[in-house]
């Protein structure tokens, strides 16, 4: 397997596939001191890659989505319809601007070395705007299958469902990425999955690695260690921390 993978921090990796396609996954980089979610210590100006593959409008998923396209004009979007209203906002062209891709739950998108089916998330896709407006979208998750490599599942934000043992036995991804976690609401953690849901998540996957994302204390990783132990044992937690780098 060759995919290279580097953590940049709540639900954002860096994907580098074997034939050097790139893309990067919700990548909100700033963090927020208010809901404690630390700064990424990769800057978005230093993001190229050929796809930015965002789940959903949310600030903390779509983060700095905006800066990394201006980094390059070849570098497209994909994600659902509030996702690509966010682009057309700040002056992309929107559903029929070239450099954005559609997708929707059940779709399927190919760019280099990715293959990448879209799948429902169990959640809301929510944006406010200052001026009192807001947008609501469709949550995704994505099963990335990689050339000549491993075949990812990209939660998100995604609580559990049942549905993860359907995605299991239709695309068996060998790795998920999935959410232990949550930010902090004056004191409250909100957690879409907490560490025994992500366990019976990898579970149900059938997953052979886990990398846990969107977590922001220890407790959290050493609590779905053990949950994953009992449910899951045959599944190894790879616990990244914000810059590093692992081939799978």
């Amino acid at each position: 397997m060759s995919l290279k993978v580097k953590y940049l921090g709540w639900a954002a990796f860096l994907l580098t596939g074997p034939s050097g396609t790139t893309a990067v996954t919700d990548p909100y980089l700033f963090g927020n001191e208010q809901t404690k979610v630390p700064p990424s210590p990769v800057k978005p100006e230093d993001v190229k890659v050929d796809l930015v593959i965002v789940s959903h409008c949310a600030g903390d998923h779509f983060g700095q989505a905006l800066e990394i396209l201006a980094n390059s004009d070849s570098t497209k979007l994909l994600g659902d319809h509030s996702t690509l209203c966010l682009a057309e906002r700040a002056g992309y062209g929107g559903t029929w601007d070239p450099r954005m891709e559609l997708t929707t739950s059940g779709a399927t998108y190919v760019q280099g070395d990715f293959t990448i089916h879209a799948v429902d998330a169990r959640h809301i896709a929510f944006k406010h705007f200052p001026d009192g407006s807001y947008m609501t979208g469709e949550p995704l998750c994505y099963i990335i299958r990689v050339k000549d490599g491993p075949t990812c599942f990209f939660g998100g934000d995604t609580s559990l469902t049942y549905d993860m043992k359907l995605w299991g036995e239709l695309f068996h991804p060998d790795v998920a990425f999935i959410g232990i976690g949550g930010v902090d609401l004056q004191g409250r953690s909100l957690d879409e999955m907490d560490p025994p849901a992500a366990a019976i998540c990898a579970e149900m996957l059938g997953v052979k690695k886990v990398i846990p994302m969107h977590y922001r204390t220890q407790s959290y990783l050493d609590d779905f260690r053990q949950h994953l132990s009992v449910r899951c044992p045959g599944c190894e937690c790879i616990a990244m921390k914000a810059g590093d780098t692992i081939l799978l």
